[in-house]
């Protein structure tokens, strides 16, 4: 593959320009990869495809103008997970975590639903088809546990999830990683932590020992400040089981905590991905609504996403996921779109990949 000069990424360093394989390049390998490989692997502080370090940015897949959860259960919805990934390509993104295949109310739904598997073997193939990878996240899991009335605290009922996820996607190349379930609970208590470690090392090594091709993140984790003389996220971050260091950015607490969690993962040898961030509309897109501030944050939508790109590009961040792509608009809509164009510019010029050109104006994107 032909070596360029070419802008550095997130996650790559702060040198303007360096010589290295593109984004696209390094990636091939995994995106064109059959059941014996290559998947994308960790040399402990980026995400490698063939020993070339892939940086990754993207967005989660959340249909919220289609109901959220329900949209998954529709046959038709290839239509909308094409149009979703065309805007990530315009944004030159190259990583979907798709999210919330079930709820926790709606009755009737299972595990092994055939329309909701069908669509997610579709979102899978066409991200491939564009040069994106996808995070099989399966917290969506929790939802439907709760549906059932069912505890899903107890790792013994997601084993037989974990396993049949595992054995539809082990040989699929086009996963980034697997994320298990982020936002936990902090816990305020050492029987707590050891409940919370528990469970993460019982699901962990149930799904390594189901798929061992693919990296795994225990989840994004974030009030990663609480509690801090336990020692709770450092405990489970730190199992054998656990490839990557996963958070979530939603304040300045989250931003303030970045050095120390960067500074962890070069500890342990693992990389950091920031799984989730994001910003309701209504505190402003290119410049700060004004009144109360976001969870600490007196900024504009662009002024934090750029905080978190550079902040992370700085420190090493493997990658970055924001919280979501799609057209909604609204005050409490976490949307980005051309139809928000400061973020949409920011998020856009700390892609890994260019712009397509084919929809790199927006047109279209959002009627």
């Amino acid at each position: 593959m032909p070596r360029v000069t070419e802008r550095v990424g997130p996650g790559q360093g702060s040198s303007p320009t360096a010589t290295r394989l593109t984004a696209a390049d390094a990636a091939a390998p995994c995106l064109a990869g059959s059941s014996a490989g290559p998947f994308l692997r960790t040399d402990g502080s980026r995400l490698t495809c063939t020993g070339n370090p892939v940086p990754l940015t993207g967005f989660t897949f959340y249909p919220a103008l289609l109901g959220g959860a329900k949209a998954w259960h529709d046959p038709s919805f290839p239509s909308y997970i094409d149009h979703v990934l065309d805007m990530g390509a315009a944004a030159g993104q190259n990583l979907v975590r798709a999210t919330d295949q079930w709820d926790s109310h709606a009755g009737g739904q299972t595990a092994d639903d055939p329309i909701v598997w069908s669509n997610m073997d579709y979102l899978l193939a066409a991200a491939r088809k564009r040069g994106v990878f996808v995070v099989i996240d399966l917290s969506a899991f929790r939802w439907l546990l709760m549906s059932q009335g069912a505890d899903p605290s107890q790792p013994d009922l997601w084993i037989p999830f974990i396993d049949q996820v595992a054995a539809r996607y082990r040989d699929n190349t086009a996963i980034a990683f697997y994320s298990i379930v982020g936002e936990p609970k902090p816990p305020t208590t050492a029987s707590e932590s050891q409940a919370l470690l528990g469970f993460y090392r019982t699901t962990s090594e149930a799904l390594r020992a189901a798929d061992p091709n693919h990296l795994i993140t225990v989840g994004g984790f974030n009030h990663m400040e609480d509690h801090p003389e336990l020692g709770w996220w450092q405990a489970i971050d730190a199992l054998a089981s656990n490839d990557i260091v996963g958070v979530k950015t939603y304040s300045q607490h989250d931003l303030d905590l970045m050095p120390a969690i960067s500074a962890y993962a070069r500890s342990v040898g693992k990389p950091v991905v920031d799984e989730e961030f994001g910003m309701p509309q209504s505190f402003g897109d290119g410049t700060f609504a004004g009144g109360a501030a976001y969870n600490g944050l007196a900024d504009g939508r662009a002024a934090f996403f750029d905080a978190v790109y550079s902040s992370g590009s700085m420190l090493g961040y493997a990658g970055f996921i924001f919280w979501n792509m799609g057209c909604e608009m609204g005050p409490d809509s976490y949307e980005v779109s051309p139809g928000t164009p400061a973020v949409w510019a920011v998020v856009a010029r700390y892609g890994a990949l260019p712009p397509a050109d084919q929809v790199a104006s927006g047109r279209s994107l959002c009627g």
